[in-house]
């Protein structure tokens, strides 16, 4: 009996793995990403930042009951997976409990998002291409523009 104990544990061990890895990246399902009707003319505007509208207690509810995290008991950073900077909306859709793990912080990921917005503005990058970044694996393209050893909070 211990050895089956023991098994199921290293088990359940094993599966759990890739979760505790990929910690600061969404769950696709629960969080595919969805941005707000914003072209890039009003997005590199100087006063956009201003025009956000903080997410709603109810956007908040609805996104960490997602991922089965009671509201109430929620302490951590509910981030938005494509950046508001990028047009990122606070839909439900958008956002995802951030656990920030090895290199890749949330320091990391707001880099990564004021360098896109820079080649966005500046015409080198669609906008498209830039929310997309974030939707696939933001750390894939943090070390496409920065480089793995370079990440902020190492």
């Amino acid at each position: 009996m211990t050895r089956t104990v023991c098994v199921c544990g290293v088990f359940a061990a094993a599966l759990a793995l890739p979760a505790i890895v990929d910690a600061q990246l969404q769950n696709t399902y629960y969080t595919p990403g969805a941005a707000a009707k914003v072209d890039v003319k009003q997005l590199c505007a100087a006063q956009f930042d201003s025009s956000i509208k903080p997410v709603s207690n109810r956007q908040k509810a609805e996104a960490l009951e997602r991922y089965g995290i009671r509201p109430e008991g929620f302490s951590g950073t509910l981030e938005h997976l494509v950046p508001v900077s990028l047009g990122g909306s606070n839909d439900p859709d958008n956002l995802f409990p951030f656990h920030a793990q090895g290199e890749y912080t949330l320091q990391a990921k707001e880099q990564l998002a004021a360098k896109l917005h820079d080649l966005v503005c500046d015409g080198k990058l669609s906008l498209r291409q830039a929310q997309d970044a974030f939707k696939k694996d933001w750390t894939k393209s943090y070390k496409q523009y920065f480089g793995a050893m370079n990440a902020p909070g190492k």
